[in-house]
């Protein structure tokens, strides 16, 4: 019989102790592994969902709320900022394009965002191709017709020709609003899933939000205006009332990003956010989270390493006059050595194998909430960091049955042998 074999055939013979040890071990290995994986996929995600966004203009307030009112489409939207605003931004020779954002309806829970179709030219970088795609159809091209990103048209059930009515305010309602009946709207394309928030958004064109808010008073059949010229005309009305939420601001250069950055945030009228500043403090924040959470899983690790040494050091104790009869029939001390270390290392391979499965489930599941929830990818991958951990858990485990193999290494089998005749 080899040495593994008997200190498999060891650790069976205690099996609710062992299973006990290998379940410390998993957990530990779980909650470490879980949180590594979980963290790093939500910050891909935050990151790839804000990739097309350049420089965010909005009223004066939170700029985490401007962020996640154009991103991710939560929080309850700021107020607008003029119309005769943005079409000064719009004009600004430093800008190569400003793109309209507007919030204020919903349809089933899904914000309708008033925009223009630049916005689905949009690119994370200048040689990439754009972010949005058509899965079918077409992008609006007059008011009232809706472009559908993919996760709203699956959870609404919207197709292409469907005709929807929206409610009024950015959450749920229960019932379309009364003036919004003499409006519906038709869908007229369903964008290709991106894996970000904005799979969430029905997207109109500007005019149809001003309509829907009672700033035009067309009869059917009458030109809508677009947004460049809408401030020029005298039918509009309060120029503040026919204001956006955001703009979507490209610079025509690196020199003029910083001057407008600086020139719009000291006056005002509004301010101006880099989504990637405020991610930052986002990941900051959960930065603070996670490491307490790391820590809680090492305290983890530790408890498993202190219940494998005691539970192996009280077997060892308990098995004196076995570890002495093997010494009699010829086992030297390296063999006793060893086959008490073995036990430790199948223990800590079980818990690690174990913990590394139940850690991708777990976070595998976790990402689909999220998912389902935000629209984020979080991503589980393979991680360079999982080497890491094993290694550490491994470490831990040999020095943990280093004690107990210690002490058998010592046990006096002539003593022992004698005290139980």
């Amino acid at each position: 019989m080899s040495l593994l074999h008997m200190a498999w055939r060891n650790l069976v013979n205690r099996s609710i102790q062992t299973l006990i040890t290998i379940g410390v071990v998993t957990i530990g290995v779980s909650l470490t592994l879980g949180i590594m994986l979980l963290s790093g996929g939500v910050k891909q995600g935050i990151i790839k969902a804000s990739e097309p966004f350049g420089m965010i203009v909005g009223s004066k307030g939170s700029a985490n709320q401007l962020v996640f009112n154009t991103i991710f489409l939560m929080d309850n939207p700021l107020a607008n900022i003029p119309l005769d605003y943005y079409h000064t931004l719009e004009t600004d020779p430093r800008v190569a394009q400003a793109i309209p954002f507007a919030l204020g309806d919903n349809y089933q829970g899904y914000r309708i965002v008033g925009t223009s179709p630049q916005f689905f030219e949009l690119k994370g970088r200048p040689i990439d191709p754009p972010y949005f795609q058509l899965e079918a159809g077409r992008i609006f091209n007059k008011p009232y017709e809706a472009v559908i990103g993919a996760k709203a048209a699956k959870e609404t059930g919207l197709k292409i020709g469907d005709r929807f009515i929206s409610g009024h305010g950015v959450a749920r309602s229960i019932e379309p609003e009364g003036e919004h009946k003499d409006h519906p709207y038709t869908v007229v394309g369903i964008l290709r899933s991106v894996s970000a928030p904005a799979d969430q958004g029905i997207y109109v064109s500007m005019d149809s939000y001003w309509i829907s808010h009672e700033h035009h008073e067309h009869d059917e059949g009458d030109h809508h205006e677009p947004v460049q010229n809408a401030v020029d005309s005298d039918e509009h009305g309060d120029h503040e009332a026919l204001g956006v939420t955001a703009a979507l601001i490209k610079p025509a250069s690196y020199m003029d990003l910083m001057k407008l950055y600086q020139e719009i945030n000291q006056g005002k009228e509004a301010q101006a956010v880099f989504p990637g500043q405020v991610i930052a403090k986002i990941f900051d924040m959960m930065g603070s989270g996670e490491e307490i959470l790391q820590y809680i899983s090492w305290v983890v690790l530790g408890m498993a390493g202190l219940t494998i040494i005691l539970a192996l050091y009280g077997s060892t104790v308990e098995r004196r006059r076995t570890v002495s009869i093997l010494r009699a029939i010829g086992a030297n001390r390296n063999a006793v050595f060893t086959i008490i270390f073995l036990e430790s290392v199948l223990v800590v391979f079980l818990g690690c194998a174990g913990g590394v499965l139940l850690g991708y489930v777990l976070s595998w599941m976790l990402a689909q909430y999220i998912g389902s929830q935000v629209s984020i990818t979080v991503s589980i991958t393979y991680s360079w960091k999982l080497l890491t951990l094993i290694g550490g858990v491994g470490l831990l485990g040999i020095l943990a049955g280093i004690v107990p193999a210690i002490s058998a290494y010592r046990t006096d089998a002539a003593r022992h042998l004698n005290a139980n005749i």
